[in-house]
C-alpha cells in the first residue's frame, strides 16, 4: 500500500444482518476500508471470489465494486452471516507521480480487535452533534489509528490480492481490440500469448468461437458499423481507419461477415439496447423504444413502457451483470449502447459477443450534443432538431416569465438528500443545468462560487445550511427510509427553520428520479415542475 499522502475519513457505514439470496454489492468512487466479521460468506472483487470465515479487513481502491454473497457450499442454517464497517476515505497530500496504484487486498485476522476499533469509530462518527473542527478531529484521529493497524495487517506477505492479471489469451484479445487498425500477423500474437502455434489455434477458437483471422475481421467490421452509423465518412476513409487497404476490400469482408453490403446495413432498421440512463432518455425522447434498457420508476411511468411495448425488458442499476447478459442474449439487440468509462472496462468483452457495442462520450459534450449523437445513430436527426427547437422555444418563454415574476436577485438552490449524504448541486445534473444555464435563475453566492471552481455537487452538513441560504429551495429526496429520516432530521433543525425559503414557504419537493435524469424528456418534465412551483398562474392555464 504505497502512498505518500494521508488518509482522511469522508464517510462511514455499517451492515449487520444475514445476507439475502442476491447478496450485497458495494461500490464507491472513493477508497474504502472494510473491517468484516462473517460466517460462511464469500467476497468477490475483480471476478475473484474468496470465502470469508471469522474476521478480516479489505482495502478497496476507488471505482471498484465488492460483492458479498452466501457460501453456497455451506449447509448450516447460519450460512451467510455478515457484519462489516466500511470507511470511505480520501488521500490528501499525494505525490501522484511517484505513488503506485492501490490494489484490492484482503487480510484474514485472528481476533476481533480491529472490528472493535471500527465499532467504536462508527459510534463516534454517528454521535457527533455538529460538524465542527473540534468534533471532526478526534474522529479523524480514531480513524488514523484504525487505518494504521489495518495497514499493518494488509502489508503482511500472506495477504490475498484481488488483482486480475491478464493471461496470455487475454493479452491477445486486448491487443486485437486496441490495435485492429494495424497490420497484425498471426505469428506476432502467437508470440504474445506464450503458447505454441498449435496450442494458440486451439485455445483461441475455444475462447472466441472463431479463428484468428475471423475474429480480427469481426472486430474491424464492428468498427466499420459504428463509424458508418455515427458519421458520414466515405468507405475509403473508413477502410483506412480500420486496417483495410481500400473500400472494395472492406465491402468484400463486410459481406462475408454480415451477409449484406455496407449500404444495406446502414439503411436497415436496428434493434437497440441501452445500458445507460442517459441513452434511454435520448431514445425514448425520439420515440424509439429499446428492446432492453436501464430505466427507473419515473421513466417507466412517464413513457408507459409496459403498455407501449410488451416486449420491452427493463434493466436497473442494481441488476447484476450476469442477469443483464442473460436478458440481452435473449432479445439479441443489433446495437448495445454501453456507458463510456475512464480507462479499460474489464466487463465490456462479453457484450461484444451479443451485439455491436457503441459508446458515446460525455466528456466535453452537452446533453443536447449527446442527444444529437444518439439521433444520428438512429437516423432521426430531424426529429431531434424538432424536439430541441420546441424545448428551446418553451424554455425561452418560461425564462421571460420568470424574469417578470420573480423578485430581482431572487436566489434558487438545489438540495438533494440521500441515505448516506446530502448534496447541493451547482451545475449539470439534478436540474442545475436547467435552472442556472437555461432559465438563468440566480444561485446563492456560495453556489455561484462552486460553479466557478467546477464543483458539481459537494456534500453539506446541517450546520453548513447557513451558507446556502436562498429565496427558493428545490428539494429531492432519495426514495428510501434512511434518506427520508435524514431529510426529516434536517427539516427539524434550527438551521433549516431559519432559512429564507423555509420561512417564506418556498420549498419545492420534487421527484428525485425525474430530476436525476440528464436527458431531453427529463429536462422537459423538470420544466413542468418549475412552472408548477414558480409560475402557478401559467400552470393553471396549461
Amino acid at each position: 500500500m504505497k502512498h505518500s499522502g494521508l488518509p482522511v475519513l469522508s464517510n462511514m457505514y455499517r451492515h449487520a444482518e444475514a445476507l439475502h439470496t442476491e447478496g450485497l454489492r458495494y461500490h464507491r468512487n472513493t477508497s474504502s476500508l472494510f473491517v468484516i466479521q462473517a460466517h460462511a460468506a464469500t467476497v468477490t472483487i475483480n471476478n475473484h471470489t474468496h470465502r470469508l470465515e471469522g474476521f478480516s479487513c479489505v482495502c478497496l481502491p476507488p471505482h471498484t465494486s465488492i460483492h458479498f454473497g452466501k457460501d453456497l457450499t455451506e449447509t448450516s442454517t447460519s450460512a451467510g452471516q455478515l457484519r462489516f464497517y466500511a470507511c470511505d476515505y480520501e488521500w490528501i497530500g499525494e505525490e501522484s507521480s511517484t505513488d503506485s496504484p492501490l490494489m484490492p487486498t484482503l487480510a484474514e485476522l485472528n481476533h476481533a480487535s480491529l472490528l472493535d476499533q471500527a465499532s467504536a469509530l462508527f459510534d463516534a462518527y454517528e454521535n457527533r452533534l455538529y460538524n465542527s473542527l473540534s468534533q471532526r478531529l478526534p474522529v479523524q484521529a480514531q480513524f488514523m489509528l484504525l487505518f494504521a493497524d489495518a495497514s499493518w495487517a494488509l502489508e503482511q506477505p500472506d495477504c490475498i490480492s484481488f488483482t486480475q492479471q491478464l493471461d496470455g489469451m487475454d493479452q491477445v484479445i486486448s491487443y486485437l481490440h486496441t490495435h485492429y487498425d494495424r497490420k497484425i500477423q498471426r505469428d506476432d500474437v502467437v508470440s504474445l500469448s506464450g503458447l505454441s502455434l498449435r496450442q494458440f489455434t486451439s485455445s483461441f477458437k475455444q475462447r472466441t468461437g472463431f479463428t484468428f483471422n475471423e475474429y480480427l475481421n469481426r472486430i474491424r467490421i464492428d468498427k466499420v458499423k459504428a463509424i458508418m452509423l455515427q458519421s458520414r465518412q466515405s468507405l475509403n476513409e473508413i477502410a483506412r481507419q480500420v486496417g483495410y487497404s481500400d473500400e472494395f476490400y472492406l465491402s468484400r469482408k463486410f459481406k462475408q461477415v454480415t451477409g449484406m453490403s455496407p449500404t444495406i446495413y446502414v439503411r436497415k432498421p436496428h434493434t437497440i439496447a441501452s445500458l445507460d440512463h442517459a441513452y434511454t432518455l435520448d431514445l425514448l425522447s425520439l420515440g424509439v423504444t429499446p428492446c432492453a434498457a436501464i430505466t427507473d420508476t419515473w421513466v417507466n411511468g412517464h413513457f408507459q413502457l409496459s403498455q407501449v411495448s410488451p416486449s420491452f425488458h427493463p434493466l436497473y442499476w442494481q441488476t447484476q451483470q450476469s442477469r443483464r447478459l442473460q436478458i440481452l442474449q435473449s432479445v439479441k439487440p443489433d446495437i448495445i449502447l454501453y456507458p463510456l468509462a475512464e480507462g479499460d472496462d474489464p466487463h465490456i468483452e462479453p457484450y461484444h459477443q451479443v451485439g455491436l457495442v457503441i459508446q458515446i462520450p460525455w466528456r466535453g459534450v452537452t446533453w443536447k450534443q449527446h442527444f444529437m449523437n444518439v439521433a444520428q445513430l438512429t437516423g432521426m436527426e430531424q426529429q431531434a432538431r424538432n424536439w430541441l427547437d420546441a424545448f428551446d422555444q418553451r424554455a425561452g418563454q418560461i425564462r421571460e416569465a420568470l424574469r417578470r415574476t420573480l423578485n430581482p436577485g431572487a436566489t434558487v438552490a438545489i438540495l438533494n438528500v440521500r441515505s448516506d449524504r446530502s448534496l447541493i448541486y451547482a451545475y449539470g445534473y439534478m436540474g442545475a443545468d436547467l435552472l442556472y444555464d437555461i432559465l438563468k435563475l440566480t444561485p446563492p453566492q456560495a453556489v455561484a462560487s462552486m460553479r466557478v471552481q467546477g464543483l458539481e455537487h459537494p456534500e453539506f452538513s446541517i450546520p453548513e445550511l447557513t451558507g446556502y441560504d436562498a429565496d427558493h429551495y428545490v428539494v429531492s429526496i432519495e426514495n428510501n427510509p434512511a434518506a427520508r429520516l435524514r431529510a426529516a432530521t434536517m427539516m427539524k433543525s434550527p438551521e433549516w427553520l431559519a432559512r429564507t425559503a423555509v420561512k417564506q414557504q418556498c420549498v419545492y419537493p420534487v421527484d428525485m428520479t425525474k430530476w436525476y435524469g440528464y436527458g431531453p424528456a427529463a429536462l422537459g418534465a423538470q420544466l413542468d415542475d418549475v412552472i408548477h412551483y414558480l409560475l402557478p398562474h401559467l400552470s393553471k392555464k396549461t
